[in-house]
């Protein structure tokens, strides 16, 4: 081998090597790219999972609120049906002692009358 095809086959393999390089830092740029997307995706799941958090707390908040709402309208209901009860049988009393009235006025003046 000459001199000259000697240098030429150097220059041939340091030029494909160089290649190599270059394709190797063309590799790296795009892994760096392709890590700099997956730290943005990262941190963008990050604020949506603690936004989901929030939303799951003011839920939580929500749903107790409306618990307490229920317990007080259940216990307002049971305290109305226990007045509504009350008023019904005071009215039903007084209607039933009012058609008795008459008739024991009417009984107790026959016995006086009867032992006269």
């Amino acid at each position: 081998m000459s001199e000259q095809e000697f240098q030429a086959k150097v220059l041939s393999e340091l030029h494909a090597l160089r290649t190599d390089v270059e394709s190797i830092r063309t590799d790296v740029e795009s892994l760096r790219t392709d890590v700099e997307k997956l730290q943005t995706d990262v941190a963008k799941l990050q604020m949506d999972v603690a936004k989901l958090q929030t939303d799951v707390s003011d839920l939580s908040k929500q749903v107790k609120a409306q618990e307490y709402k229920f317990e007080v309208y259940q216990r307002g209901s049971e305290a109305m049906v226990r007045m509504a009860t009350t008023i019904i049988i005071a009215a039903a009393s007084v209607v039933v002692l009012a058609n008795l009235s008459p008739a024991i006025t009417a009984l107790v003046t026959a016995i006086a009358h009867q032992g006269s």
